[in-house]
């Protein structure tokens, strides 16, 4: 009805058509959507919820448009408010000059952003470490630990390491935390051709990247589960992040998923150079 009597109305403000249609704002705004298939978009709509529960209306909206469907305005459901545990303890060892700051990233590889998190135990904290590339978001290392030591940061790198060959001079950027300026990370990033680069005390947006994953993590898989033990959060994590890799729409990546963002980048750089 909306759609049919828009041209009536023309000229007139939006609050006097809302009242003159029966509707809110909001259904005023609505994107129209195909009169004859509303069972198609409800399918869609319950299909994309059961696997993605945590999803907003702008991530429902992509994939409803690639199937032909409008995507409707959801909201995500209520969360736990969560335990806290401080991840991040002051490293003695000299730190290193913020390079990601003025970076330009052009390619993947350029830039690997690692940060520590934890996960609530009913007996207290597992602790969570990632590598992420932070051009296209992909995950290249994880680990899962009981400890903060400095194994499980050197896990996480050294997967990511064992993944690829790293060009010379990539960037490896962290915080000042204890586990990263360790002489022993900080070895093995240069003996990997690494130049390290440090956020400044205070400044968790040099590393926003890794704050969004582990944020989401925990809002769209980590809350909806129980761990008594690390080994119950390890297979979790994995599967999570292999998801996350290669099928979870990004917003930062126009709504592709890490994998698929690459795979884009890499035909795009072929066809320039065959042209």
């Amino acid at each position: 009805m909306v759609r049919h009597r828009r041209p009536e109305l023309l000229g007139l403000p939006v609050e006097r058509c809302s009242q003159l249609l029966g509707v809110c704002r909001s259904e005023y705004y609505a994107r129209p959507v195909d009169e004859e298939a509303p069972d198609e978009l409800e399918a869609s709509v319950q299909e994309l919820a059961a696997e993605r529960p945590a999803y907003g209306y702008r991530r429902v909206a992509p994939p409803c448009a690639r199937r032909g469907t409008a995507g409707p305005r959801t909201s995500a459901s209520d969360r736990a408010r969560e335990s806290w545990a401080w991840t991040t303890t002051p490293g003695k060892g000299p730190a290193s000059p913020n390079l990601a700051a003025g970076l330009r990233l052009t390619a993947p590889r350029q830039l690997l952003a690692t940060d520590l998190s934890y996960v609530a135990l009913p007996q207290g904290f597992a602790y969570v470490g990632v590598v992420l590339d932070a051009f296209s978001r992909l995950a290249l290392g994880w680990a899962v630990s009981e400890s903060l030591g400095n194994e499980l940061p050197m896990e996480a790198l050294e997967m990511a390491l064992a993944r690829e060959e790293m060009p010379p001079g990539w960037v490896h950027h962290s915080d000042r935390g204890c586990q990263y300026t360790s002489a022993d990370y900080r070895e093995r990033v240069s003996q990997a051709k690494g130049r390290l680069s440090d956020s400044k005390p205070g400044c968790p947006y040099d590393n926003a990247a890794m704050e969004s994953v582990f944020k989401t993590y925990r809002y769209e898989e980590a809350n909806f589960h129980t761990f008594r033990f690390v080994e119950e959060l390890e297979p979790n994590l994995a599967a999570f992040l292999v998801d996350y890799n290669s099928r979870r729409l990004h917003s930062g990546l126009g709504y592709r998923s890490p994998i698929e963002f690459e795979a884009l980048h890499y035909s795009t750089c072929k066809e320039i150079w065959v042209r």
